[in-house]
């Protein structure tokens, strides 16, 4: 699978306060090198502003790097803490991710990637998540 896809990300986080639920239906590029995998892929922030995202798998990890306004990167290595960076314009703040699970199921026409994890500030949960990311190649005219 390679080209256009209609991409579906799910995300469920509970911590304090209600459970929060967001998805995003968008296309993105998806390009697989036979190592790596890449979904390039744009989204606007609460406020307007316009934030390319790089989700790229890899065999042993899973990252998602975020720009615009602000940067972030996310890395997930299931069983392992990984030091995770916001920043903002307030400056930046260093989160752990904590992957519980990663489950990476693919087909001719479509990817579809779970994860279960947490994030820590200072050693202390701040929130549970579960994402869902669907990719399924668009029809080629």
């Amino acid at each position: 699978m390679m080209g256009k896809v209609k991409l579906t990300i799910r995300g469920v986080r509970t911590g304090p306060g209600p459970e929060d639920v967001s998805e995003l239906v968008t296309t993105a590029e998806y390009y697989d090198n036979g190592v790596m995998k890449y979904l390039f892929y744009t989204e606007y922030t609460e406020d307007g502003q316009l934030q390319k995202n790089r989700l790229t798998i890899a065999p042993e990890y899973i990252e998602l790097k975020k720009t615009g306004d602000a940067t972030s990167v996310l890395t997930f290595r299931e069983g392992v803490k990984k030091p995770c960076i916001y920043q903002t314009p307030a400056g930046p703040m260093e989160f752990m991710s904590d992957t519980r699970r990663i489950n990476l199921r693919e087909s001719e026409d479509t990817l579809t990637l779970r994860m279960e994890y947490s994030l820590l500030l200072n050693g202390e949960l701040v929130s549970d998540h579960r994402l869902t990311v669907d990719a399924r190649l668009l029809m080629q005219a």
